[in-house]
């Protein structure tokens, strides 16, 4: 729903890819994803307080001198009857591969035992914005294992009322679904978010384009075990995964313009606890990106793939936690045709080291500073801060 929203927000106002995304260029770009996300274990809480608890969580880090990598999102979940609840979700992602802003509401209605139906929607400040939708939530007592399923009209007052004149080809309809179960130290989360393919036409008279339109569908995944004995500890084992489909058209007098893009990005982790506060991290990761489409009519196609690992050593200092670690990425490119001749080199290595700190000023909230430094070309590698707070 916000997603489609954002979407739709970038193609009104005239921003579409040009060419094959600059990110398949940087070698570093999964490695920066990989570091600078939420840790496993502050991703599994998040999960598990999504319709049960209000939380907030800020995540910025530096990309390049014109790039901010920022993930921004909170949630509230209030229950002022036994019957009726409200769960807001707000969301504003500045990432590479995709921007999503939103605000997504929730009006649910106990109509059996651990049952309620949903009223569901997001708000709009013009008549043409805005969605609603119906959904469905089946919640354990603690609301920590939940099972929600969704069907959204996006944007249903488009046609005649935006102020661009322009005419939706059909409905737009969104489906999302969000699963998670958890029993003696398993865990698993699901979310799905699917949009149907939109075309947006304008009058001839209009200014350029005369037409466009965009996909947007997404996949991610968790799994997670922790052993009875590092229960006490933030050890475990786990997959993390996410699978995006991106989508956008656009005709205007220069050209057609398009691209269709699949990114799957997964990572396998385990922290193991040793002695004396120490414990070790290790992960594999694999990405892969793949697209085609068209540059002021011109064809074009890439395809990218990464396998990397990370390890580190993480001491506890309650209430401070220091990380110090390395990753490496292999990444492979097949771009035809080359956009420049500086991009000949089809496969690279890309390297970090880091150090990161970490303080609880409460059990709930955290804050995270990571600086790192490439190895192999001796120049800076970025920084990320992070805030989080469950309550």
């Amino acid at each position: 729903m916000i997603q489609l929203a954002a979407l739709l927000t970038i193609l009104a106002s005239g921003v579409t890819a040009v060419g094959p995304p600059i990110a398949i260029f940087d070698k570093s770009n999964f490695l920066h994803q990989d570091l600078y996300d939420y840790s496993m274990e502050h991703q599994a809480a998040w999960e598990a307080s999504c319709y049960a608890s209000q939380a907030l969580r800020i995540d910025l880090g530096s990309i390049s001198t014109k790039e901010v990598w920022a993930i921004e999102e909170a949630q509230v979940n209030l229950r002022p009857v036994p019957w009726f609840a409200v769960h807001l979700d707000l969301q504003d992602d500045r990432a590479r591969e995709e921007e999503v802003t939103g605000l997504s509401a929730d009006l649910a209605f106990r109509v059996a035992p651990r049952v309620e139906l949903m009223v569901t929607g997001s708000p709009g400040a013009r008549k043409d914005q805005g969605a609603l939708g119906l959904g469905t939530l089946i919640a354990s007592d603690d609301h920590t294992q939940y099972a929600v399923a969704r069907v959204i009209d996006d944007r249903p007052f488009f046609n005649g009322k935006n102020s661009e004149g322009g005419i939706r080809n059909s409905a737009q309809w969104r489906v999302q679904s969000e699963v998670r179960a958890a029993q003696q130290g398993f865990s698993g989360w699901l979310k799905l978010d699917w949009g149907s393919a939109v075309e947006i036409r304008y009058p001839a008279d209009h200014q350029s384009p005369s037409a466009e339109g965009g996909q947007r569908a997404a996949l991610d995944f968790h799994l997670r075990w922790v052993p009875a004995a590092w229960m006490a500890s933030d050890g475990g084992f786990g997959l993390r995964g996410t699978v995006r489909l991106l989508s956008s058209d656009r005709t205007d007098p220069a050209g057609q313009t398009s691209l269709r893009r699949v990114i799957a990005f997964g990572r396998v982790y385990a922290m193991f606890p040793l002695r004396a506060g120490f414990s070790l991290y290790a992960v594999l990761l694999g990405a892969s990106d793949r697209g085609y489409g068209r540059d002021a009519g011109l064809p074009f196609t890439y395809a990218r793939w990464d396998l990397g690992a990370r390890a580190s050593l993480v001491k506890d200092f309650h209430p401070l936690r220091v990380e110090l670690g390395y990753s490496a990425v292999r990444t492979r490119r097949v771009v035809n045709p080359l956009p420049d001749p500086a991009d000949l080199l089809e496969s690279e290595v890309a390297d970090k080291a880091y150090v990161s700190i970490e303080w609880y000023p409460r059990r709930n909230i955290y804050l995270r500073f990571l600086i790192s430094h490439q190895v192999a070309s001796g120049s800076f590698a970025g920084m990320n801060g992070m805030f989080g707070a469950i309550f």
